[in-house]
Order: structure tokens, then C-alpha cells, then sequence
């Protein structure tokens, strides 16, 4: 079979390797769609993402190694002993939302707080291959009514969902997105699923913020435009947003806000307020502590999905109250063009493409 195998940053080729087979706890799946992200492509260009450090050691002592590839619709063709969440035929996506068992809050009683979650595609094989192996309680199946090409995005939206149930959104809430990439389009559709009054998008180009309207957005604000923070005060007459989801910020070498974006957040915030960052700030990056402290603010960082909001997760996209379709503009064809999408990704306000985009190899 075909897999891209990583030898180092900028360097990736396709090869034949053996056929992999299902250990027992895992399965073999055969992949139908993939895409990568965004944070994936600045860590095979070596860019100063935080995972840098990590993915720099792998390469030194593994290459050549089938590195990235986490988001993919796939199909279960081979089930190793003792696996009983999915079977043969199965179509499944990766969720990254398994407490490990074995860490000191586990031992304690409270995987909920357990961080140390299987990260395929570094601590396993990634997809990009035509097959390829993965733990199965790492997995979950989807029904009929959701699409390959949704499958495909559905990592990231529970990845979404999994932190917007620690920040909390209230019936009522004034949320705002800052960024309206993929992640920032699946928090304004969770938003307004989560009973926000009013779901604020905030963007650079205007057919993203048109298509932020049509998935659940109540006012849009376009930056080059328009003083975020300004604008924000005035839809909620001075008072300030109860949620920021902050989508924008990260390196700005990839076109990213560095840390601005989440600076606004903090001014955008009323009292107690929470944020929450979902664009990994860059590698050393200092926010000030004034407005956090003067405000009461409160910062959530990063949580697993729980079992229910994978299945929440599910749930709203085969009933279409959340769409991941529209925001995949770019559909290539053949495990060869995984270089193209990398480019494509990697550089979407110049190919015009709004999340990731997929290639299909069924």
C-alpha cells in the first residue's frame, strides 16, 4: 500500500510500505477522506507552533515515520481482540477524547481531568496512507445521514465542542468569535445551538462573514473595516460580550493575529467574562495580566470531549443543525495530491479556501 512517510520538516514522500494489521484494542481502517489542519501544516513547515520542540525530536530519532493526519472519515476493515465500540463496514472518525487510565487523576477517580489523551498521528500512525492502524477507543461510528466529507471535519468540531462545554455558554449569552476559519465556524454554529442571543462573527474577508450569517451568526463584524472592541461595545450598549471564543490567533508567518486578537477579547469582555483560545498562540507569547485581574475575567484552556458531547457531536450534524459541508471549499482527488492540500490549506485567503481541504481516496 501507499503512505506519505516524513524524513523531515518541508519533507514528505510517497512509498510503499507493508500493510498494517489490527493488534488487539486497535483496528485497521482504510481511509476514504482526509484532511489536514491547519496547525499540522505549520508543524511540517517547522514553524514555532508549541508542539515544535516535540515534533523536531520525533523526526530526529524516527525518520522516516508516517507523521500528522488526525481528521479523516474511515472505514473499519480489519478489528483486532477485545475491540467491541465499532465492527467491520464501520465508518469512523477520530475523537481524541479517551482518559488514559493510568495518570494521577485517573488513579484519583477523575478522568474528566486527565490530559494525557492518545494524540493520533504522533503517538500512533497518522492517515495519510491508504491504510492505517488506530486504537479503537479512540474512535466512534457515524451513522448513514452524515457524510464522508463531514466525517472528515468532525475532529475538529468535538475538539470545538469539548472546550465550549468548559467555558459554559448561558441562554442569553452575547458570544463573540473572533476568526471565522473552520474552528471559528463551528463555534458560531455551537453558540447559537447553545442558546446565545446574539453570536457575534469577526473576520477579515466578506464572503467568510457572509457565510457565517447563513450558519447562525447575529451580527458580523469585518476588522478591516471596523474596531472590533468598538463595535462590540456597541451591540451590547457598552456593557461588553460574556464569551470570547478567540479563533485567529497564532504565528502570524502563517497569516494569523498573533496575540492581538485575544488582547481584544480581554477589552471586548464584560466583568467575569470568559475567553477561551482555540488558534494556539505563538511559542512565548505574553498576554497582559491587568485586564484578567482588574475584570475578574476567567481563562479556560483546553478540555477533552466527553463521551456525551461525542455523541452530541454526532447528533448535530446528521440532524444538519450544525453543517461542516460549506466550510470545505476545496476537494482534491488521490492520496498523490496530499501536497497540494497542504498548500491549499496552508494558504487559503490566496486559494479562497474558507477550512481544510480534503482529499479523497475512495
Amino acid at each position: 500500500m501507499k503512505a506519505w512517510l516524513s524524513y523531515g520538516f518541508n519533507d514528505m514522500r510517497l512509498e510503499e510500505v507493508p500493510m498494517p494489521h489490527a493488534e488487539p484494542g486497535w483496528v485497521v481502517c482504510k481511509v476514504r477522506n482526509l484532511e489536514l489542519s491547519v496547525t499540522e501544516i505549520a508543524e511540517f513547515r517547522g514553524l514555532p507552533v508549541p508542539s515544535h520542540e516535540n515534533i523536531k525530536r520525533m523526526l530526529a530519532e524516527r525518520a522516516p515515520m508516517p507523521l500528522w493526519g488526525h481528521e479523516f472519515c474511515g472505514e473499519v476493515v480489519e478489528v483486532g481482540a477485545g475491540v467491541t465500540n465499532v465492527k467491520l463496514g464501520d465508518r469512523v472518525f477520530y475523537h481524541r477524547g479517551v482518559p488514559c487510565g493510568t495518570c494521577k487523576y485517573c488513579s484519583a477517580g477523575l478522568p474528566d481531568l486527565c490530559r494525557s489523551v492518545i494524540n493520533v498521528s504522533e503517538d500512533t500512525p497518522g492517515c495519510l496512507a491508504e491504510y492505517f492502524p488506530i486504537p479503537a477507543s479512540t474512535i466512534a461510528a457515524i451513522p448513514a445521514e452524515i457524510s464522508d466529507i463531514e466525517a472528515c471535519g468532525m475532529q475538529p468540531l468535538v475538539s470545538v465542542m469539548g472546550r465550549i462545554e468548559g467555558v459554559g455558554i448561558e441562554m442569553g449569552d452575547t458570544v463573540v468569535v473572533m476568526g471565522q476559519g473552520p474552528m471559528g465556524l463551528f463555534c458560531t454554529q455551537i453558540a447559537a445551538v447553545a442558546g446565545a442571543a446574539k453570536v457575534v462573527a469577526v473576520a477579515r474577508r466578506d464572503p467568510v462573514l457572509e457565510l457565517s450569517k447563513k450558519l447562525g451568526a447575529t451580527h458580523t463584524i469585518n476588522v478591516t473595516r471596523t474596531d472590533p472592541v468598538e463595535a462590540v461595545m456597541e451591540i451590547t450598549k457598552g456593557l461588553g460580550c460574556d464569551v470570547v471564543l478567540e479563533c485567529a490567533g497564532g504565528s502570524k508567518e502563517q497569516g494569523h493575529a498573533g496575540i492581538d486578537t485575544f488582547v481584544q477579547g480581554l477589552a471586548m469582555l464584560r466583568n467575569e467574562g470568559r475567553i477561551s483560545e482555540f488558534g494556539h498562540l505563538p511559542v512565548g507569547s505574553t498576554v497582559p495580566i491587568g485586564p484578567i485581574d482588574k475584570k475578574g475575567l476567567h481563562v479556560i484552556g483546553t478540555r477533552s470531549p466527553s463521551p456525551r458531547i461525542i455523541n452530541y457531536a454526532i447528533d448535530l450534524v446528521a440532524s444538519k443543525r450544525v453543517q461542516i459541508e460549506p466550510t470545505v471549499t476545496h476537494v482534491l482527488k488521490g492520496i498523490e495530491k496530499v501536497p497540494e492540500a497542504i498548500e491549499i490549506t496552508g494558504n487559503k485567503a490566496k486559494f479562497g479556501a474558507i477550512g481544510p481541504a480534503q482529499v479523497v481516496l475512495v
